[in-house]
């Protein structure tokens, strides 16, 4: 899923989810050429659930 349809799914902005990949934090990502950043759902709910 998008960025911005990741940051909606987790309740956050998209710039938290900048501020993890540039420091190594947040959930798995995929990048797509040189821009585009690409999440997974199963990615997502098992960053928030190790947040718990």
């Amino acid at each position: 899923m998008s960025e911005e349809t990741a940051a909606r799914y987790m309740d956050t902005s998209q710039n938290t989810l900048n501020y993890w990949r540039a420091h190594g934090k947040g959930p798995a990502f995929k990048r797509v050429g040189q821009r585009m950043v690409r999440y997974q759902k199963a990615d997502l709910d098992a960053f928030m659930e190790a947040q718990v």
